[in-house]
């Protein structure tokens, strides 16, 4: 159910502009692999992977698992391992993982424990 290694040194293409948004609500649990091309917002709970160029875990939102993104915002938790372009973690955010990134903005009052990896 985990993304393999090699899958965290490609992010995917930015989502079109046509691509319709899948959302996980709230009250949702999904075990297993999650891949979409357009933009995810994850309101309920994900154990597995999840890979989207768009990816919004939202305040309710949790993920278990390895996320792989071209843009990643994180309200709610993530524990595993994130690999995106850019990350955003705003003050509600708890994140539990190893992050490799291009550009990572982290807002005062968001919690991360791990290792950053910046890729250039």
């Amino acid at each position: 159910m985990m993304t393999p290694t090699a899958d965290l040194d490609r992010w995917p293409d930015p989502a079109s502009s046509n691509a319709r948004r899948s959302v996980f609500a709230q009250d949702l649990v999904v075990e297993g692999d999650v891949t979409s091309k357009g933009p995810v917002d994850g309101q309920g709970k994900i154990l597995g992977s999840l890979r989207a160029p768009d990816v919004t875990v939202v305040g309710s939102g949790r993920v278990e698992g390895t996320i792989v993104s071209h843009d990643l915002s994180v309200l709610g938790a993530v524990s595993g391992t994130i690999s995106a372009r850019n990350v955003q973690l705003v003050p509600s955010a708890v994140v539990q993982a190893d992050v490799i990134h291009e550009r990572i903005a982290i807002d005062a009052g968001a919690e991360l424990e791990g290792r950053l990896q910046r890729k250039a």
